[in-house]
């Protein structure tokens, strides 16, 4: 189903009808402001998203350093005190 120019024509007409030629400039104003906002606002959830993701990246290297250090190959190792003092 397309829309044609007739129907567009059509809902043009009854919108000039039901806000007036007056009020439209104000509607078209309003419009472009919230547009403007809904804009913003998505580009600052794009923003805190990617922050977020980034902070995940670092936790996770964090958390690779972690393992490593505590990863047995890693740790002291103990030695028997009985087998020191054997010549």
């Amino acid at each position: 189903m397309t829309v044609g120019p007739m129907e567009i024509g059509l809902i043009v007409l009854v919108i000039v009808l039901l806000f007036g030629a007056k009020k439209l400039p104000e509607l078209a104003r309003s419009m472009g402001r919230s547009m403007r906002i809904f804009k913003s606002e998505v580009n600052e959830m794009r923003e805190e998203n990617n922050s977020a993701q980034q902070q995940g990246q670092i936790a996770a290297s964090k958390k690779n350093d972690e393992d490593f250090w505590n990863s047995p190959e890693m740790q002291p190792r103990t030695s028997n005190p009985a087998d020191g003092n054997q010549n």
